[in-house]
């Protein structure tokens, strides 16, 4: 464990970059056998979508889109849980799970599972100022025993530490201002349009959707779209 604990201190150190550190988490979430990742600001009782406070995930937009849409977050048992105890939460979307969630429909648990998210572990973390998140893995392996618990809880930690420098150091600057247009992307984005429907709303290509968001990724250091919605609502670009 402890040369585990010296190898994650050190992997996590020599990201320098939002993006170095995009890397690790994919080659961590894969290294402990799961498939998805999410690490987000911890919501309040009165947050509405999970995709203005997402900040490095893998989920498939659709999924991101189709939560807030469904307005999930509100009553998440996850989230729930995480803001009354500091302790991992193991969760499982399979019938007859000890781990087995409450508080959501089978209907919503089948929609999870079609998207791969059969179990999981979501970890409560904090940045040196106080600021609580929580990183989030699922896949479809076995609940993890106590002594991985713990690892997993140890890295998720480091990386949620390290990001929130990252992204203190790394603010937008005034001549990264957005256009009108990649703001208007961003906005709707945060909205939980997809390309598609962001192209139909403002009357242009889907290409040309695509093309302003990841222009806005770019001017604002974000490492995907729920990056940037973050961002740019920390630097009061979507107010």
């Amino acid at each position: 464990m402890d040369d585990n604990k010296n190898s994650y201190r050190e992997r996590v150190s020599l990201c320098t970059t939002t993006y170095d550190l995009l890397r690790l988490i994919r080659e961590v979430t894969t290294e402990f056998g799961y498939r998805y990742f999410s690490i987000a600001r911890l919501p309040s009782s009165k947050d509405e979508r999970l995709a203005s406070l997402t900040v490095l995930t893998n989920w498939p937009e659709e999924l991101l889109r189709r939560y807030d849409e469904m307005g999930l977050l509100k009553d998440s048992p996850i989230y729930g849980a995480l803001r009354t105890t500091t302790r991992p939460l193991i969760w499982s979307n399979r019938a007859g799970s000890r781990h087995l969630l409450r508080g959501h429909g089978r209907e919503v648990q089948d929609m999870f599972c079609s998207f791969g998210m059969v179990e999981g572990v979501h970890i409560s973390v904090q940045e040196p100022g106080g600021k609580r998140g929580a990183v989030g893995l699922s896949g479809d392996r076995p609940p993890p025993g106590e002594a991985e618990l713990a690892e997993l809880s140890y890295v998720a930690n480091l990386i949620y530490e390290r990001f929130s420098e990252l992204d203190k150091g790394n603010k937008p600057q005034k001549m990264q201002k957005l256009s009108q247009r990649e703001g208007e992307c961003l906005m709707w984005t945060a909205s939980g349009k997809t390309s598609a429907e962001i192209a139909i709303i403002l009357k242009l290509s889907e290409h040309t959707v695509n093309h302003y968001l990841t222009a806005a990724c770019q001017k604002l250091g974000a490492t995907n779209r729920a990056h940037a919605v973050y961002k740019a609502m920390r630097a009061g670009y979507l107010d």
